[in-house]
């Protein structure tokens, strides 16, 4: 498909090509956003990250994700590709819209920044998205679908709910301007000590929308 790509850039997530695998893959699929949307988002939260204990996402290492896989197969990490170089991507004008957390009622363990915009359309991607994934064995995610971005993982209890507080009124200095995602990309991840190891087998660039 024109303008579809197997070809990925280094990071400090090593995002990087290939289809050859030799064990079960850990995949997902997710929507990437323009970088300075994640450097904003980092440093809208720089008043928290000396005085609470979360493991902060690195701004390159944020995407949105729409699909998680799981554990796949060889042959079934390619008919995912295969699916998702099939499906249909609609244009999209996205915003960030608030901070919050996971779970919402009960001490977090992950923070993140919530998307708005287009969100019809991101729902039928999504949507499409857990159909084709369905149609391939691959379990559907039964929490529901909030649109958002991982900032991070919460790893003591300690000052939790005055963070939350916090949290909540850094949300306001989120800017509303519109931004289109990059890619609708297909990543692999190979959980490390470090962090995570991302590495994108496939990318498909979203249209821009009027």
């Amino acid at each position: 498909m024109a303008g579809d790509s197997q070809i990925g850039a280094e990071s400090p997530a090593t995002k990087s090509a290939g289809r050859a695998y030799h064990r079960a893959v850990r995949c997902f699929v997710a929507l990437d956003l323009p970088d300075p949307v994640y450097r904003h988002l980092a440093d809208v939260t720089v008043p928290l990250r000396d005085r609470y204990d979360v493991k902060w996402v690195h701004p390159e290492d944020m995407h949105m994700t729409l699909l998680f896989a799981g554990d796949l197969t060889d042959p079934d990490v390619d008919d995912l590709i295969d699916a998702v170089m099939d499906i249909d991507i609609p244009p999209l004008s996205l915003r960030l819209q608030r901070l919050g957390h996971f779970p919402p009622r009960a001490v977090p363990r992950v923070l993140w920044a919530g998307v708005g915009g287009d969100i019809e359309a991101l729902d039928r991607l999504h949507g499409d998205l857990e159909a084709a994934a369905t149609d391939l064995g691959i379990e559907r995610d039964r929490r529901g679908f909030t649109p958002h971005v991982t900032l991070g993982r919460v790893t003591s209890d300690f000052g939790a709910l005055a963070m939350v507080d916090a949290l909540q009124r850094l949300g306001d200095d989120l800017k509303q301007k519109p931004f289109a995602p990059r890619a609708l990309t297909v990543y692999s991840s190979e959980l490390r000590p470090t962090g995570p190891i991302y590495r994108a087998l496939l990318e498909r660039p979203v249209p821009a929308a009027d």
